[in-house]
């Protein structure tokens, strides 16, 4: 049987860096897959809490969690959300107008949501198989 993440393999690779991810567990797999799991949780978090509202009303509140984000998702292979996390994080620092703060915003919900649409199990799964292909 073909799992249903086998279709979405080029959205998975641009989801999770999987090599980035096992590096960043020391090559252990089940490290890996309990960091990328963590990580996921807190992509659900920041989708919740990442409001433009609230955002734009006290940047202050926000920068330890989009801080977060960038370094997380830099360092686990989450590359497109470190790098918008980094955006958005360098316009809250700078004080950029409101409307490149809301694109920066925009872009880094439209990471998140790429990374959490797929689903853990298809996130996983996809770590999994290209551990057993950078391991054998």
């Amino acid at each position: 049987m073909v799992h249903p993440w086998v279709t979405n393999v080029m959205r998975l690779g641009d989801v999770l860096n999987a090599t980035q991810a096992l590096a960043a567990a020391g090559d252990d797999p089940a490290v890996a897959e309990d960091m990328v799991k963590r990580f996921l949780t807190i992509l659900a978090t920041a989708r919740a809490d990442l409001n433009p509202a609230e955002v734009l009303r006290d940047t202050e509140r926000f920068r330890t969690c989009v801080h977060r984000l960038c370094s997380g998702g830099l360092y686990l292979g989450f590359e497109r959300i470190g790098t918008a996390a980094r955006t958005f994080e360098s316009h809250l620092t700078n004080h950029a107008s409101p409307e490149e703060t809301a694109l920066a915003l925009t872009a880094l919900n439209e990471a998140i949501q790429a990374a959490l649409e797929p689903g853990e199990a298809a996130v996983l799964a996809w770590l999994k198989s290209s551990t057993n292909l950078l391991t054998h």
